[in-house]
This record gives structure tokens, sequence and C-alpha cells, in this order.
């Protein structure tokens, strides 16, 4: 399996441990020092952003599909960008947006653990 291709399985991973609001499996995937920018621009840290996808009062996904992946490969580091479809209830409200993310990956032994990255709203 190359780089790209295990970085998507990541992603997918955790687009599967969001929708089953599993926070061990979520966590399974990050590293330690994890930082993540939302949408909104706030700053999580890894057990902040579990709690905020798989909490009781976090988000709850319905689906998150991935387009436009493009993965940089630096050896013990590599950076994955992509464009993000997610179905998401927030305050029980339901969410329907695209964004565009990044994120960092760090070689962990034979694998990766995702360190962190920031996502936005996509441009119309």
């Amino acid at each position: 399996m190359n780089t790209a291709d295990e970085l998507r399985d990541i992603l997918q991973r955790k687009a599967a441990a969001l929708l089953q609001r599993s926070a061990p499996k979520l966590l399974e995937l990050l590293e330690e020092n994890f930082v993540y920018v939302t949408a909104s621009g706030r700053r999580l840290r890894r057990d902040d952003y579990v709690e905020h996808g798989t909490g009781p009062h976090g988000l709850r996904f319905q689906s998150q599909e991935i387009d436009g992946f493009e993965v940089a490969d630096f050896g013990d580091t590599a950076i994955a960008t992509m464009i993000l479809h997610d179905r998401f209830e927030a305050d029980g409200h339901a969410v329907s947006e695209t964004y565009r993310s990044f994120c960092v990956f760090r070689r962990h032994g034979t694998g990766w653990l995702w360190a962190g990255g920031q996502t936005c709203v996509a441009g119309k």
C-alpha cells in the first residue's frame, strides 16, 4: 500500500469512528499532541476533538465523503489535502456543507498517526 492509500484508509476509519460516535476508534488514529482548527475557527486538542465528534453534546455525523484527495509525502511527515462533503447535526440543526481540508500525518512505526489539520468552508 502506498502513502496515499494508507492515509485515505486512516481518514475513512476516522469518518467511520465519527459516524459510530466511537471515541476509542478515533483516539487510536490520533497523535498524542494532535491539534485541529475547525471551520468555525476553534482550536481543538486531541481530547477536545474526540469529545466534539463523539461526545453527547458534540456533532452527530450522518456522512463524510472525500473528493479531490492528494498527498505530499515528506518521509516521516505527510500532508493530505481534500474536499469533504459532510452531513451532520449540530445543536439540533441539520448541516450539509462542503469543506476544504488539510491533514498532517506523522509516521509512527510502520504506520501513520494523524497529527493535526484545518478545515474551512470550500469556496463556491
